[in-house]
This record gives C-alpha cells, structure tokens and sequence, in this order.
C-alpha cells in the first residue's frame, strides 16, 4: 500500500456475513474498500469509479469470478484484479491467472487468509508499479537517454544492466542492497557473483530467454549474495535492453527479506506452538496423514503416543500459570530429546502431547520411547528456585492393530492414555491392552 495515498478496493461477494468481515478487516488497515452484493453489480461499480483494486469471490450466482473476469477483459483494461477462492480451487485460480488476474487468495476455515491478505494487495500494487515504471523508463530512454539516467538514478529499486555476462551499470539503490560503496565495486564483475548458488541455473536461463527469445521476463523471487557475503532475498524482473549499440539485460531488484521474514514467522505461528516450540495441532495431522500413507504403501509398523502430564494442575494451582509455562517447556524439551530425530512430537493443548512413532520394527518398540519419555519426565524440574515433581501417563495406539485413520488412532491412544492413568499414573498402556487382547504386556 502506498505511503501517500489510499488505497481504494471494490470487493464482490455474494455473502454479507463474509463481505462486512473483510471490509471491515481490510479497512482498520487503512484501505478504502466498497462491496458489491455479486457480480454484475460489481462489474457496473468497477466501470462508475475509479479503484485500485478489485477482490472477485470466485463462488458468486449468475456472474462468478470467472465470468466477471471474462466480462472486465471484454471491456478493455481494468485494475489488477485478486481472486478470492475456497480450499481446493486452487485449479480455478490457476485459470483465473491465465485471464488476466494479477493473483488469488485461498480462503481457509481460521479466516487467518484475512492477515495474509493485504500483504497480497501491497505485492500486487508493486507489481502494477514495478510494470509501470519499466514502460515509463523504456519511454524515457527512447526520448533521452540523459533524462532515463536521471530516472534511475533516482528510483528507490535497484537496477542494473548486464552486457556480456558483467556488470555495465548500477544505480545507487541497486549498489546499497548490493554492499557497495562505488560503482567500481560490480562494474565488469561476472553477475553470476551476486546470485545465490541455487539460483545460478533460473538466472542463467532467463538472461539467455531475454537476449534470444523475448523481450521481457516475469518477475520471480531469488536471493542475492552481497559483497559481505549476506543473503538477501529479492524480487527480479527483466527486460531486454540496448546499452550504447550492444544488446544488453536490465534487471529490476528490491529487497523483500523483511516480507520474506514475516511470511516465514506467519507461517511458524500457524504450524508450532508458540510456548512449547512444538508442532501443533494442524501440523500433526499433516505430518500423521503423511506417515500413514507411507506406512501404508510398505507395510510400516506406526505407533501413536498420547501423553499427559500427572499432577500438573496442582503444580497450576500451587505456583501459578508462569511456574507451569516453564513446566510444560520444559518437559517439551524433555519429550523431543527422547525420541529419535524422525519421530514427531506434538501439543495438542493444555498438558497433552503427541507422539508419532513412524517406521517401527514391532508393536514393541513404541515401550522403548515411552520408556524413555517416562524416565525423563521423572527427575525434578528445577522452576525460579522451586524442585518441582511431575510425571507423565502414556496412552498407545498402533498401525494397523488398532486402526487405519488418524482420528481412530488418536482415540484408541487417548483411551489406552486414560486407562494407564488409572493404573497409577507414570507409566503407559497400549490400547490392545485395554481390551485385553494384545500379547503385550504394559507396566
């Protein structure tokens, strides 16, 4: 979103409920935003008034996002346009890119889509303008190279211009992001220098696209090496390009390491526990349908782990919720060093804890990790100069004895969890166990 001026956003839904929730979520940061009921009265207020962006529901009656698409392409030009779509669409936004929608947004069930969705905006904002200043600079060179000079000198991305496989030129944006102090610094320095290693085969294509095949390449995300030797992620685009008679490329580069940063810690929030560091909920069942799958495919052995700690409400009540943070970190801790590095350790909430054993030999082998947790959880947890005592109860279910889904699974050891609880607490059961026909025996 620009800093100077407003952003103005037209949003066709055909839900009211939904559409007040985003107009009001996209307005506390700042946007202007109109909604339109469907479609075609979308269509007819994108034609009355000027807006910088439109968001189109893809699931509306009589004009969906398609058609709406169709319908503002048939028209001429329009402003960049953002599909706003339901998990599994992703092939509908696929299509909706290939008529002309400058990006899409999958809508999931925690509405957290409504964070990632004015980052989304500001990217397609930036492209519309990073497309716009390279029209007006190809203009301005084609009218005085003096005057385009100036122009980049001025612009706040980096650009550069490559001849030969070095650099021709660098402005001054382009050599801060850079870590250099002088032009001197990259000019004929072989460009691949400046490009990570793992980018070094797109680079190389794409330059070679621009100065045999096309006029300009779309803009991608790579990283760069500065002269320090720091990574930076950037966002690219390329055009071919005439320096003083010899064909040339420019590349237009700014520094999104910072998003990057942000997009990575949305992304932690959303997957791992923030006190325990632990996956959580969601990521558990994507790691546990993943191993199932595999399990299934060869035959795997896989054991379920549900764990809950003994006596840590009195430890809440005693000493307060801060001296139980600690506990339950700690014991987080405990848990993960005690299995192997392929296994999965989850909180499922409150003093409740996942274990996935993937890719074991025998029913067996799940005993050796409890065990193992068991017999850490045991020793005294030294919390703000308070020895502390907790232990742990340990429910086992197993693929394929006990069942073939997670959630049969994961019910089967939260019973058998139960079960061992009554039993004394501190050690473990298996499910089997409870109905009283496996062969193994528990503590």
């Amino acid at each position: 979103m620009s800093d100077f001026t407003v952003t103005r956003i037209l949003y066709m839904e055909d839900d009211p409920a939904l559409s007040v929730l985003l107009q009001k979520s996209l307005q506390r940061q700042g946007f202007i935003v109109d909604t339109a009921a469907n479609g075609e009265e979308g269509i007819a207020m994108a034609g009355a008034a000027p807006y910088d962006v439109l968001l189109v529901d893809y699931n509306m009656p009589f004009l969906g996002g398609i058609e709406v698409l169709r319908a503002l392409t048939w028209k001429g030009t329009f402003p960049p346009t953002i599909i706003v779509t339901g998990e599994g669409n992703v092939e509908v936004a696929v299509e909706a890119l290939k008529l002309g929608a400058a990006d899409y947004i999958v809508k999931d069930v925690e509405m957290k889509y409504l964070k990632l969705l004015p980052m989304v905006i500001d990217q397609v904002l930036y492209k519309q303008q990073l497309v716009k200043e390279s029209q007006r600079m190809e203009e301005t060179v084609r009218e005085s190279e003096e005057r385009y000079r100036k122009l980049v000198e001025l612009s706040p991305n980096g650009i550069a211009i490559h001849a030969g496989g070095v650099f021709v030129f660098i402005n001054p944006a382009g050599m801060r992001m850079l870590g250099a102090v002088s032009p001197e610094q990259l000019i004929g320095v072989p460009s691949l220098t400046i490009v990570h290693p793992d980018f070094h085969e797109s680079f190389t294509a794409r330059v070679s696209d621009l100065e045999s095949k096309t006029d300009r390449v779309p803009c991608i995300e790579q990283k760069y090496v500065r002269l320090d030797g720091a990574v930076i992620d950037v966002e690219v685009s390329g055009v071919r390009f005439d320096y003083g008679g010899t064909p040339a490329v420019q590349t237009i580069f700014r520094d999104i390491t910072e998003r990057k940063q942000v997009e990575q810690r949305l992304e932690r929030l959303a997957l791992y526990d923030t006190l325990t560091g632990l996956p959580n909920r969601a990521l558990f069942f994507d790691r546990m349908n993943q191993l199932l799958a595999l399990a299934r495919r060869n035959a795997y052995v896989l054991a379920l782990l549900f764990m809950d700690l003994d006596h840590f409400k009195l430890i809440n009540d005693t000493h307060g919720h801060e001296a139980g943070d600690l506990v339950l970190a700690e014991a987080a801790r405990r848990m993960k060093a005690s299995t192997r590095s392929s296994d999965t350790v989850a909180r499922m909430g409150g003093d409740e804890f996942i274990g996935i054993c993937g890719r074991i030999a025998a029913p067996m082998d799940a005993t050796v990790v409890a065990g193992k947790i068991i017999a850490a959880l045991s020793g005294p947890f030294r919390i703000k100069g308070l020895e502390l005592t907790i232990g742990v109860s340990v429910g086992i279910s197993v693929y394929p004895l006990d069942g073939d889904d997670v959630e049969t699974l994961l019910n089967k050891a939260d019973a058998a969890m139960y079960r061992a609880k009554e039993s004394g607490k501190g050690g473990y059961r298996f499910f089997s166990d409870v109905t009283g026909v496996s062969p193994v025996s528990a503590p």
